[in-house]
């Protein structure tokens, strides 16, 4: 099953500046295969949600959690046109999974089940097809149709200024604002038109941006105290305050109740309950999962990519330390190019305690009969870490032991905590290869490095 993984690549830095008392939304995932999103908090939280028509959009508020930035998006596809997150307010983390065009969701279908107070999934139904021939939206507060184009009531009594481009493609006319902003209810809306020649409008925070048809007219900005009318080159601005045609008061908010977490006793780090005592003081360790976006790492049997391996086991060891009480930052937590430097001083100005860097190995296509596992240390005083986290990964696996190593690697010379680098298998190898491809073996990989952590933590700190 191939996941679409959301998560938030520089969360953790924010872990010692942000307010003790609030929650914070450590990562998120989408399967977009199941039609399922996962989160997990670093403290407890009860959703709430509901489903918003035109366009259609799953709303899921966290309540006591916050993040790290405004906004992180990412595109899905087919049916499902993204999902993003923002900070709804001071106190409240926002998830929106926005359905593609012409297409919504039965509300009471679906299903919110928290395993625990800190971990949730979310399973959506099949999107159903709806008449794309509809009305627009209806009105928000800040947001008109006018006689002739539309006005947009700014968050601040200031004169703004606006510039207009269109893209290459003539498919998009953006609105550019300076010296003011948009309102904080439209902002990361997308709102259906189907009017003037404009699709949808996205309001972002200082941009407005327009999808239309390519071969329709340019459009244009007049701005006042008051707000911004944009208009199709050659139209008359009109008073957004006064001459308007009024939106339909058909939008549909359908609330969807989201149950309580289950109360189960969540899984224990090892088999053996008792071998680990997770300290009091805040353990912060860094995941830095190898390669990334333009850079795919090695590349092996069937075309198998390191970075498609690391990343999964990488997020699961982290989800495993979450819930064992160890704080972690993620070097990346989507398939995103990292340099070498900047992961190393994101571990360094977090001050994290521990750094794990995670890949996948690789020899010649010829020598599949290379396969097994190694791990890597550089300073003398990692080498006890390194020694754990291996010991407990041949504990649990049976999979070629190819030792530990001391090596120059860039990451494990210029982080300033002990440090180690976990090859977890060759994706060139006969017998790795395909284990590495099976989630299954990813999160067992994923359980022996984490055991192997809480251990080295437990005996250490």
């Amino acid at each position: 099953m191939t996941l679409r993984w959301l998560t938030l690549s520089l969360l953790g830095l924010v872990l010692w500046a942000s307010p003790a008392e609030a929650g914070r939304l450590t990562s998120w995932q989408f399967d977009n295969r199941a039609n399922q999103l996962r989160f997990t908090t670093d403290d407890g939280v009860q959703p709430t949600a509901k489903l918003i028509a035109n366009p259609a959009r799953l709303i899921i508020d966290l309540p006591g959690t916050i993040l790290s930035r405004p906004t992180v998006t990412q595109r899905v596809g087919g049916t499902i046109r993204e999902v993003r997150i923002g900070q709804f307010n001071a106190s409240t983390t926002r998830l929106v999974i926005e359905l593609a065009p012409g297409y919504t969701l039965d509300p009471e279908r679906v299903e919110f089940r928290g395993t625990s107070d800190r971990q949730w999934q979310v399973t959506l139904p099949p999107p159903e097809r709806i008449d794309l021939n509809q009305s627009p939206v209806t009105g928000l507060d800040n947001f008109q149709v006018t006689q002739n184009g539309f006005f947009v009531r700014l968050a601040e009594l200031a004169q703004p200024q606006a510039t207009v481009r269109r893209s290459g493609d003539r498919k998009e006319i953006a609105v550019s604002i300076r010296g003011n902003r948009i309102p904080d209810n439209l902002q990361d809306q997308t709102i259906l038109i189907n009017r003037y020649g404009v699709d949808t409008i996205r309001f972002e925070p200082d941009v407005i941006r327009l999808t239309v048809a390519a071969d329709g007219p340019d459009w244009r900005a007049a701005v006042s105290r008051a707000g911004i009318a944009i208009v199709p080159s050659g139209g008359q601005v009109l008073n957004g305050d006064r001459t308007t045609v009024p939106l339909p008061s058909d939008e549909q908010v359908v609330q969807i109740p989201v149950p309580p977490p289950e109360r189960i006793t969540p899984p224990q780090p090892t088999a053996n309950p008792g071998d680990f005592r997770v300290p009091n003081s805040r353990i912060l360790t860094t995941i830095d999962p190898g390669h990334g976006g333009r850079d795919p790492g090695a590349i092996g049997i069937g075309g198998l990519q390191e970075k498609d391996v690391v990343l999964p086991i990488s997020l699961e060891v982290a989800r495993i330390l979450s819930e064992a009480g160890v704080s972690v930052l993620m070097t990346r937590s989507d398939d995103r190019f990292i340099s070498l430097q900047e992961r190393a001083v994101m571990a360094n100005r977090a001050r994290s305690t521990l750094f794990v860097s995670i890949h996948a190995n690789a020899i010649s296509m010829s020598r599949p009969d290379v396969n097994g596992v190694e791990t890597y240390f550089f300073s003398s005083r990692s080498r006890n870490f390194a020694n754990t986290v291996h010991q407990s990964i041949l504990n649990q696996i049976r999979i070629g032991n190819r030792g530990v190593k001391q090596a120059r690697f860039y990451v494990l010379r210029n982080t300033a905590m002990p440090s180690i680098l976990v090859e977890v298998g060759f994706v060139t190898g006969a017998q790795d290869a395909p284990r590495l491809a099976d989630p299954a073996f990813r999160d067992q990989m994923a359980r022996a490095i984490a055991d192997g952590i809480l251990r080295y933590v437990s005996d250490n700190y």
